[in-house]
């Protein structure tokens, strides 16, 4: 059951992403980039890398949000 929900979670990300305003999906992909460069050449070392991975989720959980709300200024 477990995997189905992942599998169906994932599916759902994929859509909503592909959904996205060229705008909304340069913006997200602009922090999430900055994130990255910064735990590869930051100076907090392994736990800023840890700290910065632990981060991304959240990017990723506002991306519904960031869809609807693009969707209803329209």
């Amino acid at each position: 059951m477990k995997e189905n929900y992942n599998t169906d979670e994932f599916e759902s990300m994929v859509n909503t992403i592909n959904n996205l305003s060229e705008e909304d999906a340069k913006a997200l992909l602009k922090i999430i980039y900055g994130f990255i460069n910064t735990a590869m050449t930051g100076n907090g070392g392994d736990e800023m890398k840890l700290e910065i991975m632990n981060k991304l989720p959240n990017v990723f959980d506002q991306i519904p949000t960031i869809y609807e709300s693009s969707r209803s200024s329209d």
